[in-house]
């Protein structure tokens, strides 16, 4: 599986293939929630280590991509 944008999913954000799952919340469960790729892999059980691991590489790929399109306030 890989990671696709679709618009007629997710509005269009990117997703694990095959999923809808999001890169985004991928990313998040592991930065923000402190969750490891094993952990990832059960809260989302159609994810295997590997497409956790896609999703992470992709998301720090297009890191200023996420930031920039996030309604979050940025870190100083």
């Amino acid at each position: 599986m890989g990671i696709v944008r679709d618009s007629e999913h997710s509005d269009g954000a990117p997703t694990i293939e095959g999923t809808g799952i999001r890169v985004r919340d991928v990313a998040s469960a592991y930065e923000h929630s402190g969750y490891g790729p094993d952990e990832i892999t059960q809260l989302y059980p159609d994810l295997s280590l590997g497409d956790v691991h896609r999703a992470l590489a992709y998301y720090y790929d297009h890191i200023d991509e996420f930031r920039s399109s996030s309604s979050e306030p940025a870190s100083a």
